[in-house]
C-alpha cells in the first residue's frame, strides 16, 4: 500500500513539474499506425503574433520585424537583393550589402522549425527498448525571404520588380540548400492571413529544408517515377496535355507556362502554375523564365483577391527534391497557390481526405472572368496569352 501511495505521489509530482524542455531543439516522433511523421518544434511558439484574427491586429509597421530600419531584429542576412533603378544587385556570403540598402533580404528564422544542419547533435535514440515511440533529431535550415522593405501584406501589393526579385531569391536558395550534405527535402511557401498560419502581415514567404522526406512527398515521388516508368513520360506532362485537351480547366497559358485548377484539387479554388516544357526543378530555370513566373503569380494573386476579397491564401513551390533519386528525370515543378475558404473538419482529419465544396471547372471559370476582365478582347475557349 505505501508503494502504492508513493507511486501515486510521484505521478502526482510529474503532472505538476512537466521535465525540462529545451525550446532550441527539434525532433520528429514516427505514428506507428499512420506511419507519418510530427516534427516537433517548441521554440515556435515564442514567435511574435501580430495576426491575432482576421480582423484583430495588435501590431502596426512601427513593430515589425522586417520593414527598413529594423534589421538588427532579425539574423543577419544570408541574401540580399537591391533594386537599382533598372538593375538588380544580388550579394551573399561575405558580399552583403549595408544594412538598409535592400529591397529583397533573406534571413534565418529567429524561430526554426528545425535545429541548424550545420551544428546537428548526435542521432536521437529511444529511451525504451520498444520500437512504438521512435524518435529521431530533425536538422536542416529554416529561412525568411522578407519580400520588401515597405509593411506590405499581399504579393499584389507589390512592384513587379520586386516580386521578380522574390522568385530570384527563391532559386538562389534552393540552389544552395540543394547542395547541402543531408538535406532531402525543400518546402518552401507563402502563408498571407492568420487563416493561412501568417504570424506577421509584412509580406514574406519561408524556406525549410530538412535532412528526412515527408512520407507524402515520397508516395508523390515514387507515383511519378512509376508512371514514367511505365508510359516513358513525365506524369505531370501527361496531365498538362490532358488539361489542353479537354480546355475546361485551364485559366491561362502562354508560349512557356501555363495556370489550371487540377482536375482532384483537394482544397478550393486551386490555380497551380508550372512550365509547358518538362522541367524538374523550379531552381533550373532561366532568368527569363523566373520573371515570367514571378508575373503569373502576381497576376494569379490579383484574380483570387478580385474572387474572394480580402482572402487568406497560401502558395506552396514543389520542385525536386534533392532525396529523389528517381534517374529518369520524373519530376516536373509546379506551384499552387490556393485561397483558405473552409476549415478542415473532423471527416478530413479521421480520413486524410478532403471535402471540396467547389468543382475546378467552376473555379477556372471564376479565373477566366478575371483573366478576361483585363483584356475584354479574350473569349472563352481561345488561347489566353499574358
Amino acid at each position: 500500500m505505501f508503494e502504492t501511495v508513493k507511486s501515486l505521489e510521484h505521478l502526482s509530482q510529474i503532472a505538476i513539474d512537466p521535465p525540462a524542455i529545451d525550446l532550441t531543439s527539434a525532433e520528429s516522433r514516427l505514428d506507428p499506425i499512420t506511419g507519418q511523421w510530427t516534427i516537433f518544434a517548441p521554440g515556435r511558439d515564442l514567435r511574435p503574433e501580430e495576426i491575432v484574427s482576421e480582423k484583430e491586429v495588435t501590431n502596426t509597421d512601427v513593430a515589425c520585424p522586417f520593414c527598413v530600419g529594423h534589421e538588427d531584429r532579425t539574423p543577419s542576412p544570408v541574401w540580399v537583393g537591391n533594386i537599382c533603378g533598372e538593375e538588380t544587385r544580388v550579394s551573399e556570403g561575405d558580399e552583403i550589402l549595408a544594412s538598409q540598402d535592400w529591397s529583397v533580404r533573406v534571413v534565418p528564422n529567429k524561430f526554426p522549425a528545425v535545429q541548424s544542419i550545420t551544428n546537428r547533435p548526435k542521432a536521437t535514440h529511444n529511451a525504451s527498448s520498444s520500437d512504438l515511440f521512435r524518435r529521431e533529431t530533425r536538422s536542416g535550415g529554416h529561412e525568411v525571404i522578407v519580400e520588401s522593405r515597405h509593411h506590405l501584406q499581399s504579393l499584389s501589393e507589390l512592384d513587379l520588380s520586386e516580386i521578380e526579385l522574390v522568385f530570384r531569391a527563391y532559386r538562389d536558395r534552393l540552389q544552395h540548400w540543394r547542395t547541402v550534405p543531408g538535406i532531402e527535402y525543400i518546402s518552401l511557401f507563402k502563408n498571407v492571413g492568420g487563416k493561412a498560419g501568417a504570424s506577421l502581415r509584412h509580406s514574406h514567404s519561408q524556406l525549410i529544408a530538412v535532412d528526412k522526406m515527408p512520407e507524402t512527398v515520397r508516395t508523390s515521388s515514387e507515383r511519378m517515377a512509376r508512371h514514367r516508368s511505365k508510359s516513358g513520360c513525365c506524369l505531370q506532362c501527361d496531365l498538362i496535355r490532358g488539361e489542353q485537351e479537354s480546355n475546361q480547366r485551364v485559366v491561362w497559358q502562354d508560349d512557356s507556362l501555363i495556370a489550371f485548377c487540377p482536375f482532384a484539387s483537394r482544397l478550393a479554388m486551386t490555380l497551380r502554375i508550372t512550365s509547358l516544357e518538362h522541367q524538374a526543378c523550379f531552381e533550373d530555370l532561366s532568368s527569363t523564365t523566373i520573371d515570367s513566373v514571378a508575373r503569373v503569380v502576381q497576376r494569379a494573386v490579383s484574380w483570387l483577391e478580385k474572387v474572394r476579397p480580402q482572402t487568406a491564401y497560401n502558395y506552396c513551390l514543389h520542385t525536386r527534391p534533392p532525396g529523389h533519386d528517381d534517374p529518369s528525370d520524373s519530376f516536373h515543378w509546379a506551384l499552387d497557390l490556393f485561397p483558405r475558404m473552409a476549415q478542415v473538419a473532423g471527416f478530413e482529419w479521421s480520413s486524410n481526405c478532403m471535402i471540396n465544396p467547389l468543382l475546378p471547372e467552376t473555379a477556372a471559370s471564376k479565373f477566366r472572368a478575371c483573366v478576361r476582365s483585363e483584356d475584354p478582347r479574350l473569349e472563352l475557349g481561345t488561347r489566353l496569352t499574358p
